[in-house]
């Protein structure tokens, strides 16, 4: 029976754990500190709109299906709506969520005090899924519960692998790996010799294939979601190439070293007996490789690595073989270099634009106010970016609006829809001269101007507009930025000789 603590516990606690204790109120502080200055952008005020505007049942019913990902999250935000938190209360209940990990790890994982006073401030686990409020914020803690729980408790692990697979596709794909590895170990175990451990493991199974189900159901795209599919796929390198990206670009810097890293990490796993537990990463990796994936998809791999090393650790008190040894230098390593990129990320966020959202709302907020028209357009494609991700970003603006303030977007959301008519519209809408046109644009290269000489900006200029303001933000990535949004304002002045 756990007994009430006394204070004469807490006082013992607090002395013999001091160092684990500081460093969970420096990772609070960190975020707490953080989450102020972060400027929400596309992917965080996208779910917000959807949880906000829509019934619980249209929702599930059919838009999520388009957001190509399950729906905890949203349903996590609708929650959130309905007891009428704000949209910068959003990324609190994220931070704090975090936090609830990151307790996890530093007081309940099995590392020694250099590992669990460092892998905490990674730029995964403090910066992008703590400051940044989307769903994946909900992956470090469900993974780490799972391993705080693997052996011990094998309801608690069922119920957290289902919702793991409704967090992210990506987390689904993690999650069937390591429900694959549970199982071989539940059959190592002996279960099938004794009925009543039969019976339990096929309860715990629905339970986990119940959930997958609903995740399946969930982001099951449909039909009309085919054009945007099939563009992710042509701008995306090879297979093999986007494969090695899932598993290395999350590591270390520099990336080459990466490669190395994972040399000595796996014969970690051989070392403990323990090869199977990288099913999962092989999953994640061949997944990566075959959909759309960026860094922040990427990262997973980080707190997934941290569990499968947890659930694997060694309780032996002798002496650890040297592969043992090589390895937890490696993860030293990962965690040290990846400070470098939180402090990087915080420091930025800090001082510069994340997204141009909040300043793009504020300029908009009198001409809204004034009745003014605003139409939301796409400059023509540069950098490699699609003019349905260009227009997606506008969405940005819209959480600090009770309502769609763009003419030729009637829901306060960007639908994933290849019959989306937002485009079309703007072009009939274009000879009656909203007052604002809203064109959004992408830049590798935040030093650089964007280019005013394409179709898009010759169109709006012929057509009595002019280039007045624009609003920028920038995503950080290892030490650098790596992608650019920009609002640009177009003004309605007449006809320009």
């Amino acid at each position: 029976m756990n007994r009430i603590p006394t204070l004469d516990g807490v006082r013992r606690e607090l002395r013999s754990r001091w160092p684990e204790w500081t460093a969970l109120t420096l990772f609070a502080v960190v975020v707490a500190v953080a989450i102020p200055y972060h400027e929400p952008w596309g992917d965080e005020a996208q779910a917000w709109q959807l949880a906000r505007n829509l019934s619980l049942h249209d929702l599930f019913q059919t838009y999520i299906r388009y957001e190509a990902t399950p729906g905890l999250w949203h349903f996590l935000l609708w929650i959130l709506c309905r007891l009428h938190v704000s949209y910068a209360g959003m990324h609190w209940i994220c931070g704090g969520i975090a936090i609830a990990s990151t307790s996890l790890l530093i007081l309940r994982s099995p590392f020694p005090r250099y590992l669990k006073l460092t892998l905490p401030f990674t730029f995964f686990l403090l910066f992008q899924y703590a400051v940044v409020a989307r769903g994946y914020v909900l992956v470090p803690l469900l993974l780490f519960i799972i391993a705080d729980t693997w052996k011990k408790h094998p309801l608690v692990v069922a119920v957290t692998l289902g919702l793991l697979a409704n967090c992210a596709l990506h987390a689904a794909v993690i999650s069937g790996g390591l429900a694959m590895v549970w199982l071989v170990e539940q059959f190592r175990a002996g279960c099938l010799r004794d009925s009543l451990r039969r019976r339990n493991l096929l309860f715990y199974a629905l339970i986990v294939l119940a959930l997958y189900a609903f995740a399946l159901w969930t982001a099951w795209p449909p039909s009309d979601l085919a054009g945007h599919i099939s563009f992710d796929r042509s701008l995306r390198p090879s297979f093999a190439v986007s494969s090695l990206a899932a598993i290395l670009m999350p590591i270390c810097q520099p990336t080459i070293l990466a490669f190395p890293f994972w040399i000595v990490i796996v014969p970690v796993f051989v070392v403990r007996r323990s090869l199977l537990y990288l099913l999962p990463v092989l999953f994640f990796a061949l997944f990566s490789g075959a959909v759309f994936c960026v860094f922040w998809h990427w990262g997973l791999l980080v707190p997934l690595l941290i569990a499968l090393l947890w659930m694997t650790w060694p309780s032996q008190k002798t002496g650890l073989a040297p592969a043992e040894i090589v390895g937890r230098v490696a993860i030293l390593y990962m965690a040290c270099s990846q400070i470098l990129w939180s402090g990087y990320a915080i420091c930025f966020d800090h001082s510069n634009a994340y997204a141009p959202n909040l300043a793009a709302a504020q300029f908009l907020m009198p001409h809204v106010k004034a009745g003014e028209t605003i139409a939301v357009t796409y400059l023509d494609e540069s950098a490699g970016s699609h003019s349905a991700n260009n227009i997606y970003n506008a969405t940005g603006i819209l959480p600090y609006f009770d309502h769609s303030i763009y003419i030729n977007q009637r829901d306060p959301f960007y639908l994933w829809s290849d019959k989306n008519p937002s485009e079309s519209l703007f072009h009939a809408l274009l000879p009656s001269h909203p007052s604002i046109v809203l064109v959004e644009a992408s830049k590798k290269d935040a030093d650089l101007p964007i280019d005013l000489t394409g179709e898009k900006a010759r169109l709006l200029m012929n057509s009595g507009y002019r280039f007045t303001n624009e609003f920028c933000g920038s995503v950080p990535f290892h030490t650098q930025l790596m992608l650019t949004n920009c609002h640009m304002i177009f003004q309605y002045e007449g006809h320009v000789p």
